[in-house]
């Protein structure tokens, strides 16, 4: 009896070793560069997102040719929810901060919105 108790505690440790490696190895599916695009009231806006993974940290930027393309950095970043990500840029010709967000639309497809109420489709570059 003793036996199959100190059989039954290794395995259920390997079980959790083993799951909580899995959890670890796990990459955030919005990990790479996307092409978004945008429907704006002054246009069609494309945007490049980029969002990298650092010691466990999402980090991005975005460029855009009607933002001059220079690099724009992602802020406030939250993947809490596994299938969604959200953040913020500052968008220096508007002098404001503008929220956006995605969700996973299939593995290399986002569908979302900025502001709320300006739709955004993206794909996996």
């Amino acid at each position: 009896m003793k036996k199959f108790a100190l059989m039954m505690v290794c395995l259920m440790g390997m079980l959790f070793v083993s799951n909580n490696a899995n959890a670890q190895d796990k990459k955030n599916p919005f990990i790479g560069s996307w092409t978004a695009t945008s429907s704006t009231p002054i246009g069609e806006t494309v945007m490049t997102i980029v969002f990298e993974e650092n010691d466990g940290k999402i980090t991005g930027y975005m460029t855009a040719e009607a933002m001059g393309d220079e690099k724009i950095e992602c802020e406030d970043i939250n993947t809490e929810k596994e299938d969604e990500i959200s953040f913020t840029f500052f968008a220096a010709m508007a002098g404001m901060n503008i929220d956006m967000y995605l969700t996973l639309d299939g593995e290399d497809a986002c569908k979302g919105a900025m502001m709320g109420q300006f739709p955004v489709e993206a794909k996996r570059k």
